[in-house]
C-alpha cells in the first residue's frame, strides 16, 4: 500500500522584493488553516520532490496534506500476505479482506486518487460482497484510477466471474474515471449507459461482455487514449464505426472473429492470435503495426488481409507461426504498402514448405514499393542446404530503388534463402548494408551444425556480385 500525494505539473507563487507590501494589512490565511479537500488540490499539482520542499514552508501544510490526502491505495493479497499465488488459503483471504476493509475505513470521507485491488477471484460468495464495498468507495472517493485484477490461476477452466457494479455509479462518478484496468470481470451495463466520458486508458482482461454491449461502451468513451482487449470471452466480430479521434494505441490479444475501428489519430496497433480480418483503413497516421498469428495461417492471404486492412502503415513487424505457404502466385495483385518502409517478418518454415520461400519472399517485396529496411528472421530445422524451389530469374526483374538495409537471420544455405538474396541485390541499387547471421532471432542457445559451411557458401555466392559501397556481413 502506497500513501503519498503525487502530481503532474508544478505550480509555485513567487515573492517578489520589488513589489512593496504594507506591514499593517490583515494577516492572511495560513496553509494549515485551509480546508483538508483545498490542500489536498494545491498537494495533487506537486511532483513528489517539490511537494517535500514546502515542508520548509510549512511543517503543518505537510503533515496537514499528509493525513488529510491519500491519492493511491494499492491492495495486493500475495505481497500482503507474503506467500505465492497458488499456496494462498482461505485464511489468507480472509486477512486480505480485513486489511483492505480496515483502510479504507481510515480513509472514508477524502480523496482517493487510485485505487488498486489484486486478489484471484475464487470464492464469488464470499469475495463479491466484499468487492462490491470496495468499488462504492471509489465512487464516492472521486476516484480517478480503477484496477480490479481479479484474475484466478486456471480462469479459462472458471466462468463464475465478478459482475461489475454499474448501478454504484452515478454521473458524476462515473465522469472522475480517467483509468481503468479490469480482469476477470463480466460487463452487463444497463441499457441506457452511455460509457465512460472521460476515460484515457482502458485495459480489459478475459472479461465476459457480449458484442453490442462492447461496441457501445466503446463508442462512448470518445477521449480514450489507450486500449488494451486482451482474451476477452467474445468470439465475435468487433466493430466500432464511432469516431475514437484521440486513440493512439491499440492491442488485442485472442479476441474477435473480426475487428474495425474508427481511429484515425492511431499511432501503434499490436495483435497476438488467430488469423482475423483486421480494419483499420482510417488509421492514416499509423507509426507501427506488431503482427502476430497462431494457427495454420496461409501466408500469402495473411499479407493480402493486411493490405486491405493497414495500406498505409510505415512499420511492419509480421509473425506468423505454423504458417503455411500456397502454391498459387498473385503476380498481378494491384494492392500495396503505399507508405511501408520497415518491414520485419518472422517466418517459421515447415520441410514442405521449403520449396516456396522465394517465391513468398518475392510476392513480399513486390507489395512494399518504398521499402527501406528489411528484415527476414527465418526459423527452420530443415532448410540446410535444401535444393529445393525455383531461381532468382523466375521472379523477374523488379527495383527496389529505396531499399538501403536487409538483415537476415537463421541463414541455412538453402536455395530459396541464396537466390532471394541473390535477386534484391542485383535489383537494389540503393543498398547499403547486408547482414547474414546464421543464429536465429530472437537469440536462443542451441547449438547448430554446419555453420562454417553456411557461412562460407554465403561469402562465395554473395560477395562477389556486391557493390563497393555496401557494407556486407556474414555472422554465426
Amino acid at each position: 500500500m502506497t500513501n503519498h500525494p503525487t502530481g503532474q505539473q508544478t505550480t509555485s507563487d513567487y515573492y517578489d522584493p520589488a513589489t512593496p507590501t504594507n506591514i499593517n494589512t490583515t494577516p492572511s490565511a495560513r496553509f494549515c488553516h485551509l480546508p483538508p479537500d483545498i490542500l489536498y488540490r494545491i498537494a495533487s499539482k506537486l511532483p513528489p520532490k517539490e511537494f517535500a520542499r514546502t515542508s520548509v514552508l510549512s511543517t503543518e501544510w505537510v503533515r496537514g496534506c499528509m493525513s488529510s490526502a491519500c491519492p493511491r491505495l494499492t491492495f495486493d493479497v500475495v505481497a500482503m500476505c507474503k506467500c505465492e499465488r497458488k499456496d494462498l488459503l482461505y485464511a489468507h483471504v480472509c486477512q486480505f479482506v480485513s486489511e483492505v476493509n480496515s483502510v479504507l475505513q481510515k480513509h472514508h470521507g477524502k480523496v482517493v486518487e487510485t485505487l488498486q485491488v489484486k486478489i484471484s477471484f475464487q470464492d464469488s460468495s464470499m469475495l463479491a460482497p466484499h468487492i462490491d464495498t470496495w468499488v462504492r468507495f471509489a465512487a464516492i472517493s472521486r476516484t480517478k484510477n480503477l484496477i480490479l485484477d481479479l484474475i484466478p490461476e486456471r480462469f479459462w477452466k472458471k466462468d463464475d466471474l465478478y459482475v461489475f457494479p454499474f448501478q454504484l455509479f452515478d454521473r458524476e462518478s462515473i465522469s472522475r474515471l480517467q483509468h481503468m484496468r479490469l480482469g476477470f470481470i463480466s460487463l452487463d451495463p444497463p441499457s441506457q449507459f452511455k460509457g465512460f466520458p472521460n476515460l484515457r486508458k482502458l485495459h480489459l482482461e478475459t472479461v465476459k461482455v457480449n458484442r453490442k454491449d462492447l461496441e457501445n461502451v466503446l463508442s462512448h468513451c470518445c477521449t480514450l487514449e489507450w486500449l488494451c482487449i486482451d482474451r476477452c470471452r467474445l468470439h465475435d466480430e468487433l466493430t466500432v464505426d464511432s469516431p475514437l479521434p484521440r486513440l493512439l494505441y491499440l492491442r488485442v490479444e485472442f479476441c474477435f472473429t473480426k475487428i474495425r475501428f474508427n481511429a484515425v489519430n492511431l499511432a501503434t496497433f499490436e495483435y497476438h492470435g488467430y488469423f482475423i480480418p483486421i480494419d483499420l483503413v482510417q488509421s492514416f497516421k499509423l507509426q507501427s503495426a506488431n503482427i502476430k498469428f497462431y494457427s495454420n495461417a496461409i501466408f500469402q492471404r495473411t499479407f493480402i488481409s493486411l493490405l486491405n486492412g493497414l495500406p498505409s502503415v510505415p512499420s511492419l513487424t509480421l509473425d506468423v507461426c505454423f504458417q503455411r505457404i500456397e502454391k498459387q502466385w498473385f503476380w498481378d495483385n494491384p494492392l500495396k504498402f503505399s507508405n511501408l518502409k520497415h518491414l520485419q517478418l518472422l517466418m517459421l518454415i515447415s520441410s514442405k514448405d521449403n520449396d516456396k520461400v522465394l517465391y513468398s519472399l518475392g510476392f513480399l517485396m513486390r507489395a512494399t514499393p518504398l521499402i527501406e529496411n528489411l528484415e527476414v528472421h527465418f526459423t527452420s530445422s530443415s532448410l540446410w542446404f535444401s535444393e529445393a524451389g525455383p531461381s532468382k530469374r523466375d521472379l523477374g526483374n523488379y527495383k527496389y530503388v529505396h531499399l538501403k538495409h536487409i538483415w537476415i537471420t537463421g541463414f541455412r544455405a538453402a536455395k530459396g534463402q541464396l537466390e532471394f538474396l541473390l535477386h534484391v541485390i542485383e535489383n537494389a541499387p540503393a543498398l547499403e548494408v547486408l547482414l547474414v547471421e546464421i543464429g536465429e532471432y530472437p537469440p536462443r542457445k542451441m547449438r547448430l551444425h554446419f555453420v562454417e559451411e553456411a557461412m562460407e557458401i554465403a561469402r562465395t555466392c554473395i560477395h562477389p556480385i556486391l557493390s563497393q559501397n555496401v557494407t556486407f556481413d556474414v555472422k554465426e
